[in-house]
Order: C-alpha cells, then structure tokens, then sequence
C-alpha cells in the first residue's frame, strides 16, 4: 500500500473503518450496543434498568419498544388514529400508497407533491414541478427506500414491524416553499396536566433553522441540540393563529403516553399532522443546561403500559390492509 495516493488510502482506510464498525454492531450483544450508542451522545451509561432521564427513557423505547409505537409511527396506519381521535380534516390530503412505484404511477400525479417512505425518517422528496423532474431517477430513489431496514440505522425497533410503503401526498406550499414545522413535545406525568413545549424548524429542505417556545409563545428555559440557528422571520417568530387548536390536538393524540411528539404543519388556514414521533433524534437529543435531561423525564409518565383500540379500518401494525400483500392502496 505504500505506493498508494494519499487520498486513495484516506478511502480504503475509510472503508474498512467503517466495514468494521457494521462488524462489530452486528457481532458485539445487543446491550453493549445501545450503551455505546448512548454513551456516544450523552457521554454517560444508561440506565436501562430504572430510567429516569428524558434521554434514558427514549432509549428505553428504542430496544424494548411498545406494539402500538409502531402501528402509530407508520405514515400510512397512523391516519386512521388521526382520523378516529380529532378528525379526518387534520390528515394531509394522500394521493395514493403503494407497495412498488412504477413510472406509469407519476402519470396522475399533480405538478406538485411529496414523496416519502412510510418507514423511516428523512426518506422525503419534494417535488415542485414534476414536468422538470427525471420520473426514472424518483422511480429509483423510492425504491430504493422500500429495500432498507430503517430500525437498524439508529436501532429504533419499531420500525422494524412496519411493512415499507411510498406515500404520495398533497405538497403543502407556501410561496413555492414547504411549510414550517410545528413540533409539538407532550409530556404527560402520572399526575397532573401536560407539559408541551414548540420545536419550530424552518426552512427544511434549505437553510434549516430551530426556534423553542412555550406554550404561550415565550422562550423556553432551555436548548435543544445547538448547531441550528434561530429565524428571525415573522412567520415563524409570531405565534400561528391556529396555535390553540394545533395544541389541543397534540394532547388529545399524545394522551396514551408518557411523551409523545406530534409534528403539525398549518396550511391555508388548516392544521395538518405531519407525524407521531416516540424516539425523537433516535435518542440523541442533548439538551442545555442538561437538568433538562431529568427535569423533562420527570414529566414523562413511567413506567408505560398502554392499550389502545384497534383502529376502526382494520389496518394492522404492518400499515397494509387485511388481505392486500402487494400493490396499491388509494386512501383519497
């Protein structure tokens, strides 16, 4: 190897860094495993056996999850919750679902829409004009997430039970850009009410910004993360007027939990939900001053038994219909 370029043995040595790292998370138990990766976010061992952090709790969920987290963290099964608990009006107008994307299916597709993966996080594409767009190369890019296994990037399991579809969903614009992200953080104590707090992100697919706000639009006592700047625009430093009925519905969607994460976008004077989140960042939200870690796991109901209702449409924690295994699900 020595009469290698530089660079060339920058990437071989790269390569195998990484093969050995997939070795070793394949090979090493699985306790070790999510000790590292804790360790590696909180500089500190988890406490597995009696969690009392916000961040050992998620960590909790993340290797011994709930069933139900995972019939609720499908985009497409997760609808029929939204529908059955504030109404169908909050559900992001769907295109259609399927199992395999084809060409042919961009066919009746308007000139703007999302594209995500109903499994996994990140897996969205925005599309402004389809007319400009390689429909092969989008064909390929769904595809390909249908064939990952998202539980195994950060070791959320629960998203190992959901079977992968490709949703095709109104694209909700405001001046030809995505709209903001309102996520709504629930935490219900065993006794007591909810504490929620706003995690803003502008700008998603651009310059991404983070803005924190209580419930009545003040400063929180705290930071998340760090590296994301705050925005000074007024759409997202004012409070929305929908803000009293985005709140009421992330309580009434997250009250099983301890905690849930309900992610809104407002549209056109309408409320959407974006999501249910239960493992948010995949545990690796580090929060500042860090009392914060046990100050919010406190409020975090523990430990967490839950039943809920099967959903009135017969949709299974998998996200497709009794009795279809392949092909299409037109849900609009």
């Amino acid at each position: 190897m020595e009469d290698l370029p530089r660079a060339t043995m920058d990437k071989v040595v790269y390569r195998l860094c990484v093969e050995f790292i997939c070795f070793l998370k394949d090979h090493i138990p699985e306790s070790l495993h999510y000790q590292w990766r804790y360790f590696r976010a909180h500089g500190r061992l988890c406490n597995f056996q009696n969690p009392r952090r916000f961040s050992e709790k998620i960590y909790h969920r993340m290797r011994f999850p709930l069933p139900d987290f995972s019939r609720l963290a499908d985009k497409v099964a997760v609808r029929d919750y939204v529908r059955d608990t504030v109404g169908d009006q909050f559900n992001v107008p769907l295109y259609i679902a399927v199992t395999k994307v084809v060409p042919e299916l961009f066919d009746a597709l308007p000139s703007a829409f999302v594209m995500k993966c109903n499994n996994a996080c990140g897996a969205t594409r925005v599309v402004l004009d389809k007319a400009s767009e390689d429909i092969q190369s989008l064909v390929d890019l769904a595809n390909s997430w249908l064939q990952r296994d998202f539980s195994r990037c950060n070791g959320e399991r629960h998203y190992r039970s959901i079977a992968p579809q490709i949703l095709f969903e109104k694209a909700l614009l405001i001046d030809g850009r995505p709209a903001a992200d309102y996520k709504v953080h629930v935490f219900n104590p065993a006794e007591g009410d909810a504490y929620c707090f706003m995690q803003v992100i502008g700008d998603r697919f651009g310059q991404i910004t983070q803005n924190l706000y209580s419930t009545d639009w003040m400063g929180t006592a705290f930071k998340l993360g760090g590296s994301l700047p705050p925005s000074t625009c007024p759409s997202i430093t004012l409070p929305p007027a929908q803000l009293p009925q985005m709140l009421d519905a992330a309580k009434r969607l997250a009250q099983p939990f301890g905690y849930c994460r309900v992610d809104f976008y407002v549209h056109d004077g309408g409320v959407y939900v974006g999501e249910l989140t239960f493992t948010p960042g995949a545990g690796r939200c580090v929060f500042h001053p860090v009392k914060w870690d046990r100050m919010l796991g406190a409020k975090f109901r523990w430990p967490e038994t839950l039943e809920m209702p099967s959903p009135s449409s017969g949709i299974p924690m998998s996200g497709v219909p009794d009795g279809q295994s392949s092909g299409e699900q037109q849900l609009a």
